[in-house]
């Protein structure tokens, strides 16, 4: 979802060149006050593109001409003249009074390009090679030829009359049906193939040739979609009426009126294959219909759509059934696309140079089946029981993603340039998105998928039974307006996005809506590339009711309060560029609106984590940047001259003009006079009177915002403060420091959950030593104490030195020796004789001493090389030891005592 960074730059405001070139002539206000004033055949019910853009140049509708400039340039003047303060600007609020509107600004800031059209222009697009330009009045139709760039930024800045064709002269006139669409053909050769829809249900296919003028008066293919819906074979003539020629329709065709028409892809090799050569016609009725294919007679495929149309048509094709089986439309249709593609594979493509001066492959349409196609529709959206009323205004198509790579060999890696998405992801099927006059947006998915069909070369002596209405999946209804918004007039249009195949925008009267279907788009990609079969309903029932098609406000704005005509707002254009960034443009009432978007990867945008942290969140929130906020616009009553000074030539005669010069007398003439000014000047003080309280609520909001934006402002200096420790000053009472508020709320918090825990301790201690028996005596905890000092003596770690170690073993084998002696006095007391007891004893007393003499002897020889603190720990060990070794002489001592047998120590 995309980030509005800011609203209409500056070098797109008033005073700035950037405004003169949307802003509306003179002309053309006074020529919109005669047209509502004039009769009912003036009224304009279709879309409003009069702006078209060719890289970063636009092409602008002011009146009856069409002003060109490069976004780019004037972005790069106006920081050069932010830059330089000092320097004079091009174009200030006195000059751009004076400019004139046939040859346009002296500074250069844009060009002005005249055209021989009499009618207001409603529509303007640009072919895909960039050198026509397509205009289209509400009746007429009309192919100018563009210079290069480099010609229309040249000085002196004057006013380029460009070389114009009218597109059918019998066709498109004001007899006729009302134009809807004009569209550019993707398969054209060199861009030169245009596609005219009227609202009559009149699709015409031109070819234009600047050698051939004819080209520009009769179209390669027409076909009267009233007339095909009841068609029954290729003999029947499809093509439309001439004037004056009586019209017979069924009452199924009556109520086919055309509100928009688009192509269901743009041609590039990653889309399926035949998206590009499905023209997709939306109904104001509702009704959703389909030609496919419309091709021009020479036409330019994509590297990858006929090996993409041969092994689908083949695979097709395989299983229809046998001739002498029963023959069905569907076993047709699978023929019929068989020869079709077997004709292209047999052609012999026709080498051209194209624009960049690559070779290029031309292929013939096929004869067979002809060049008229069936009229696919009308698509069922909804069930039997759903009553909806639709008034369509635009359709928008995105073509199923494909993979090109498995339709070339492994050698072969040339692919078509394609429009470069941030995203590479895709669904198979074509999803086909609906907008209401009322603003609601319909997202519908085409499971089925459309493909080639065609009518019977001969009327079939049986009937067929007729297929079944093909159906569109509704996925979901959004809506943009509310019901008190909507105008008479309104006709929302599609916008596509140049970052990804799967967002558009939509423009209306009241602002410009973004819509992203990535959320659901992404999920049903991976459920379809997955083979899993268990569990795939419950999967789609998950996919249903997840996350939904996301959508924002792009741009708002209101109606001008001080103008009875409805809002004149253009279908919003979107730039990406290195100069201009992410940048949406549109223009309401003569004046620019735009934004500048910021678009992150959706592939490297971390997800939100969560912390655990109930307080992370609100506070993080803190520091994000507030929204942008639109800049002031003064309203053009501001600016615009008193008609009052007009009024005054055109309506009082000249010989009453001496009265202004005298005193105002009364009499039926004076009244008459000021009766008639008054008329003139209530509606300008209304309008100035509008605009004065407009700006005065503005300037109240303003402070508002202020005072918000300061208090964000001490709030965030409050808590960078306290993270750098600069608050501390203010804790300071008396020389004494206190602690931070923040860090004694962190102290008490520890302190409580130690206190907590040793509660816990205490409790299950107590409940322990219940289940344990009674408490131990001192005199056991004193043993118990003593065994493990002995343990701890005994069992010295594995960490301590080589001495150590060796001071330990022979402690435990000396403790083990007087284990042995003390069993052996036992046994002696039980054996020997008393003689025999005496001489043992008096040897053991012997070895003994001998054993303490050789320990002090070791230590006084070792003390001079032992340091200081480990030389004591030594020394302790070796007289514990000889302490134990005496005791157990001791002990040997006092039971020979008792066996009365005298020893001399």
């Amino acid at each position: 979802m995309p980030k509005t960074i800011s609203y209409t730059p500056s070098w797109l405001s008033r005073p700035s060149p950037g405004f003169q070139l949307f802003s509306t002539p003179k002309s053309a206000h006074s020529s919109a006050q005669h047209t509502r004033k004039g009769s009912d055949h003036t009224k304009y019910d279709g879309p409003n593109k009069t702006i078209a853009r060719r890289g970063t140049e636009v092409f602008v509708v002011a009146g009856k001409y069409i002003r060109w400039s490069d976004l780019s340039i004037l972005k790069a003047e106006d920081e050069e003249l932010q830059a330089t303060p000092s320097k004079k600007p091009k174009a200030s609020a006195e000059e751009e009074k004076a400019v004139n509107e046939e040859d346009g600004p002296e500074d250069g800031s844009y060009r002005v390009l005249k055209v021989s059209i009499g009618e207001k222009i409603r529509q303007l697009s640009i072919a895909p090679n960039g050198n026509l330009l397509a205009i289209a009045t509400s009746h007429t139709v009309h192919i100018a030829v563009l210079p290069d760039s480099s010609l229309l930024g040249q000085i002196p800045n004057q006013a380029i009359k460009l070389k114009t064709y009218t597109v059918g002269p019998t066709s498109h006139v004001l007899s006729q049906g009302q134009v809807t669409n004009i569209l550019w053909h993707p398969y054209g050769v060199g861009g030169n193939c245009l596609v005219t829809v009227t609202v009559d249900a009149i699709v015409r296919l031109w070819e234009f040739s600047q050698d051939n003028r004819w080209s520009f008066d009769s179209p390669a293919l027409a076909v009267d979609l009233k007339k095909l819906m009841t068609g029954t074979s290729e003999e029947e003539d499809f093509a439309p009426d001439k004037f004056g020629i009586n019209r017979k329709y069924t009452s199924d065709a009556l109520g086919l009126e055309i509100a928009s028409a688009n192509f269901g892809g743009s041609g590039l090799s990653d889309e399926s294959p035949w998206s590009a050569m499905t023209l997709w016609l939306a109904t104001k009725g509702g009704d959703v219909y389909a030609l496919c294919p419309l091709l021009p007679s020479t036409w330019e495929p994509s590297s990858t759509l006929i090996p993409a149309l041969s092994g689908s048509v083949v695979e097709k094709s395989a299983s229809t059934p046998n001739e002498d089986e029963k023959d069905t439309l569907e076993s047709r249709q699978y023929r019929d696309q068989y020869g079709w593609i077997r004709s292209l594979d047999d052609q012999e493509p026709i080498l051209d140079e194209g624009e960049d001066g690559t070779q290029i492959e031309v292929y013939k349409r096929p004869n067979h089946p002809g060049p008229m196609p069936r009229l696919q529709g009308p698509f069922q959206m909804f069930s039997d029981e759903a009553d909806e009323d639709l008034e369509l205004s635009d359709i928008y198509v995105i073509p199923g993603k494909s993979n090109p790579k498995k339709f070339l060999d492994d050698d072969d890696d040339d692919l078509d340039s394609e429009t470069e998405y941030l995203d590479d992801h895709g669904i198979p099927t074509s999803v086909i998105c609906l907008v209401t006059r009322s603003g609601r947006v319909y997202v519908c998915l085409d499971l089925e998928g459309v493909e080639g069909q065609w009518l019977p070369r001969k009327k079939p002596n049986i009937l067929l039974p007729p297929p079944d209405d093909p159906y569109l999946v509704t996925v979901e209804a959004l809506d943009t307006l509310r019901s008190s918004e909507s105008l008479d007039l309104e006709w929302p249009t599609f916008t596509a996005d140049l970052n990804s195949r799967y967002s558009f925008f939509i423009t209306h009267s009241r602002g410009v809506f973004f819509f992203s279907l990535d959320p659901w788009v992404r999920s049903l990609e991976k459920e379809l590339q997955s083979s899993e079969i268990i569990g795939a309903k419950f999967r789609m029932e998950t996919i249903r009711n997840g996350p939904k098609t996301m959508r924002d406000k792009m741009l708002s704005y209101e109606p001008d309060r001080d103008t009875d005509s409805d809002p004149s707002v253009t279908a919003c254009l979107v730039f990406q560029d290195s100069d201009l960034g992410y940048f949406l443009l549109t223009a309401v009432n003569g004046a620019a609106q735009a934004a500048t978007l910021d678009q992150p990867d959706p592939e490297i945008t971390p997800a939100p984590e969560d912390n655990g942290n109930d307080t992370y969140i609100p506070e993080m929130n803190l520091f994000t940047p507030g929204p942008p906020r639109r800049t002031y616009q003064a309203a053009q009553v501001f600016f615009d001259k008193s008609s009052l000074p007009a009024f005054i030539n055109k309506h009082v005669p000249e010989r009453h003009h001496r009265m202004f010069n005298r005193e105002i007398r009364l009499s039926s003439a004076t009244l008459d006079l000021m009766t008639q000014a008054h008329r003139v000047l209530s509606n300008e003080t209304n309008r100035l009177e509008l605009a004065a309280a407009d700006l005065f609520r503005r300037c109240e909001r303003l402070q508002d915002e202020l005072r918000d934006q300061i208090n964000r402002a001490n709030e965030v200096a409050r808590r960078t403060d306290q993270v750098t420790g600069k608050d501390l000053g203010q804790y300071l009472d008396s020389g004494r420091r206190k602690a931070h508020p923040s860090v004694e709320e962190r102290f008490k918090k520890v302190r409580a959950k130690q206190e907590e825990l040793t509660a816990r301790y205490e409790a299950l201690r107590t409940k322990f030593s219940k289940h344990g028996g009674n408490e131990l005596s001192d005199k056991e905890k004193q043993w118990i104490a003593e065994v493990e000092k002995t343990k701890e003596f005994i069992k010295s770690p594995a960490a301590e030195d080589d001495e150590n170690e060796e001071a330990a073993s022979e402690a435990w084998r000396r403790f083990r020796e007087a284990s042995c002696y003390f069993l052996v006095i036992q046994y002696l007391e039980r054996r020997l004789t008393k003689a025999q007891a005496q001489e043992l004893a008096e040897d053991l007393i012997a070895r003994a001493k001998e054993t303490s003499q050789d320990a002090e002897s070791t230590n006084d020889e070792d003390t001079h090389v032992i340091p200081p603190d480990l030389r004591k720990a030594k020394t302790a060990q070796v007289m514990k030891l000889l302490d134990r070794e005496s005791a157990l002489v001791e002990a040997a001592q006092a039971r020979l005592e008792r066996l009365n047998i005298s020893v001399v120590s």
